[in-house]
């Protein structure tokens, strides 16, 4: 399967996003060992996320529609935000994949969402910490630092830098969601 997967961005001549799907899950496999995950799904789940690559925006959201998916505000304004949807109906169309662990964990991958489970956590952190921009991301040192201590404390503080240091479009509903339920779930201790 993984060859599949492989072949399938090259066949689109998606070789920088094959990279970068394959450094996320190496990333991704890092914490998955210190975490107590299979570390099999989160690779899976890795070079998945970003499978949609092969579609443009405008095939994603005409997808999308097709399929009467509820949109989001900022997904009608930047279609590109879909990916992560659209990656999961093609893990499980293309790719036959049923577990919802992966699928699940490919679908919340740019914007995490509300009750996110720890793998959706996982991928969600190694797409960030393995980014797919030159050099590494200003606040790199610190995201993996806290991805090994805690996914909760990690997760809150990317999505925090976001809001913080205005890096959002648009901010997604999940990406709200996600927020106020890290951030009750971190109050808590």
């Amino acid at each position: 399967m993984i060859d599949s997967i492989r072949n399938t961005y090259l066949d689109h001549q998606k070789v920088k996003t094959l990279k970068h799907v394959e450094e996320v899950a190496e990333t991704a496999v890092q914490l998955a060992v210190i975490h107590g995950l299979d570390q099999d799904k989160v690779r899976l789940a890795a070079l998945l996320h970003d499978i949609s690559a092969v579609m443009t925006p405008q095939a994603m959201y005409d997808l999308a529609v097709s399929r009467r998916m509820p949109l989001d505000p900022a997904e009608e304004k930047y279609h590109f935000l879909l990916h992560q949807r659209i990656s999961r109906i093609l893990a499980e169309e293309q790719f036959g994949i049923h577990d919802p662990d992966i699928l699940d964990a490919v679908e919340c991958h740019t914007t995490l969402k509300k009750n996110a489970g720890l793998y959706d956590k996982v991928i969600f952190i190694a797409d960030k910490i393995s980014w797919d921009q030159e050099g590494l991301p200003p606040y790199y040192d610190m995201l993996k630092q806290l991805a090994e201590q805690s996914l909760d404390e990690a997760c809150f503080f990317y999505i925090s830098y976001q809001f913080d240091h205005n890096l959002l479009l648009m901010p997604h509903r999940w990406i709200r969601e996600s927020y106020e339920d890290l951030k009750t779930i971190l109050a808590k201790g």
